[in-house]
């Protein structure tokens, strides 16, 4: 018999495969799954009367804990379990998983492995156990059943373990060069925590590493707009560091300056302003603040400030800004998300007044399109440095 707990619920017994998705009570498959995480002892009649029927008022505990061990079974034989009676065994108070049944289970292999990953030195061996266990990880620890107070503590424990074991694993492939296992493992890795710095870190650099500019950028902007809107934080420095990297590099050496100046323009002919990270826009304002005395052109800074209801991410008009701003600025202009709840724009020759003007006319397209406000407009010039 061969169980599995992590990425959904399985039994597989002489080729038959087994799920919670057949369809019985969802009490039945957590009351199997609790005797199978607790196979190393008996569970008494009190315990599952705690763990399943804690919101009811249970006047007959007993015959209500053998009518479920008696649909258990019953489910189990339906599905086509030839020892289903002898699989759920009672006495002593209580009842247990049969243990005398040959069985493998994917939660106590995987605990075992990170175990022994504890125990070894060997960088070798270390890596070779490590990939046992990643490669056991098909998922979060009973996902269906994540809602049970039993479940949940467990979860936590094996996601943590798993996340750990794939820090480690990195940092191996990293070393050796092993850019393409790196950012397979680093995929699965997200799925699990798709909020976890330092793999998204190593998946950019290897998708660099081997030449992927263009999916690392895809990746950069798509997972920051992920932390503005759900978590409501910015990138780390380190990740942010990785921006101008994205960059694809080109070698020009001995090519004509208009071919050089060609390539750098293929791709730019898009309609609308252009967004950048706010590392670049910080550049760019410096570069302005030191042309502004020579120059004499005026650059103004609009600032575009939402606020969220108490207990709530404001990523909704946050997210409906960003498909108005560009179609409202022209293509000289520059803009930028500088924090969750903050758009910043950068207009280059426009009088105060028709910054006024375009800040408006943003305001009144979200509002128009959306029915949405902004909590609060700034416009400020570019401050030159003397």
């Amino acid at each position: 018999m061969r169980i599995e707990m992590l990425g959904g619920f399985m039994i597989e017994y002489d080729g038959n495969r087994i799920t919670e998705q057949v369809k019985r009570s969802s009490k039945v498959w957590k009351l199997i799954q609790y005797l199978v995480v607790h196979r190393d002892k008996i569970v008494s009649q009190e315990e599952l009367v705690d763990a399943f029927c804690n919101d009811e008022v249970v006047s007959n505990p007993g015959s209500t804990v053998r009518t479920m061990i008696y649909r258990a079974r019953t489910a189990l034989a339906d599905c086509g379990m030839p020892c289903a009676d002898d699989v759920i065994l009672s006495g002593n108070g209580g009842y247990r998983w049969n243990n005398s049944l040959e069985c493998t289970v994917d939660v106590e292999e995987f605990a075992d492995l990170v175990k022994k990953i504890s125990l070894v030195d060997s960088r070798d061996e270390k890596y070779a156990l490590i990939k046992q266990a990643t490669d056991l990880y098909h998922g979060d620890f009973l996902p269906n059943s994540s809602d049970e107070m039993w479940v949940m503590p467990l979860e936590r424990w094996y996601r943590t373990a798993f996340i750990n074991s794939v820090h480690e694993a990195l940092s191996i492939l990293a070393e050796d060069g092993r850019h393409a296992e790196v950012e397979e493992l680093c995929s699965k890795a997200l799925r699990t925590d798709p909020f976890d710095e330092r793999v998204l870190e190593y998946h950019l650099r290897a998708m660099l590493a081997q030449g992927k500019y263009m999916e690392a950028m895809d990746e950069y902007r798509k997972m920051e707009a992920m932390f503005y809107d759900v978590l409501g934080v910015t990138f780390s420095d380190s990740l942010r560091s990785l921006y101008p990297q994205l960059q694809r590099p080109e070698s020009h050496e001995g090519a004509p300056l208009e071919n050089v100046l060609g390539e750098w323009l293929e791709g730019a002919n898009f309609p609308g302003a252009f967004y950048c990270d706010v590392s670049v826009f910080k550049t760019v304002y410096q570069i302005e603040a030191r042309s502004a005395v020579r120059s004499g052109r005026t650059a103004y800074i609009v600032r575009f400030e939402t606020k969220q209801k108490s207990g709530e991410k404001d990523g909704g008009v946050m997210k409906q800004l960003s498909q108005v701003i560009p179609l409202c600025l022209r293509k000289g202009d520059l803009f930028t998300r500088a924090s969750p709840s903050q758009y910043m724009l950068m207009l280059n020759s426009l009088t105060y007044e028709n910054c006024m003007m375009l800040a408006s006319r943003i305001l009144n397209s979200l509002d128009a399109k959306y029915q949405s406000k902004v909590a609060e407009t700034s416009i400020r010039p570019v401050r030159p440095i003397i």
